[in-house]
């Protein structure tokens, strides 16, 4: 998915930190003041990119979502915690001759393990620093 984006700073060679800019539905051309605009994120969103075309702070670009591993870490985000809660469950239900309401509980821990490696990943994204969009082209 292809944002607009305003270079804020150069974090180092070949990376530079920019705002993105959401897009909404009308094109914000009211400049916010419509009702269809309560969306609107009130603070700033800033990510870092990889800076191959030279932008300078104030610049307008085009970004786009660095496409490394995004498949992956959408099954790591969604898909384990839904397997650690249905694992649960069956454990809960048929492994350990549980009842139904203690069978819930233990689908509800299955659950809280299935979030870990999500928790664990998004901590260690956080930490790496790594660019997670690429400036493609100047806007203006």
């Amino acid at each position: 998915m292809v944002q607009n984006a305003i270079v804020k700073r150069i974090v180092q060679p070949g990376v530079a930190e920019v705002s993105l800019l959401r897009q909404m539905e009308c094109g914000l051309h009211c400049d916010g003041a419509c009702a269809g605009c309560s969306q609107k994120p009130k603070e700033e969103i800033l990510a870092l990119a990889s800076n191959s075309i030279g932008a300078q702070p104030g610049d307008h670009v085009e970004v786009e979502p660095t496409s490394r591993h995004n498949i992956g870490i959408s099954v790591v985000a969604f898909g384990v915690p839904c397997v650690g809660l249905g694992m649960g469950y069956v454990l809960g239900q048929s492994l350990l001759g549980l009842g139904e309401g203690m069978a819930l509980l233990t689908a509800v821990a299955g659950l809280a393990v299935g979030c870990l490696p999500a928790i664990l990943m998004n901590r260690a994204m956080v930490r790496s620093a790594a660019p997670e969009f690429s400036i493609l082209k100047f806007l203006r």
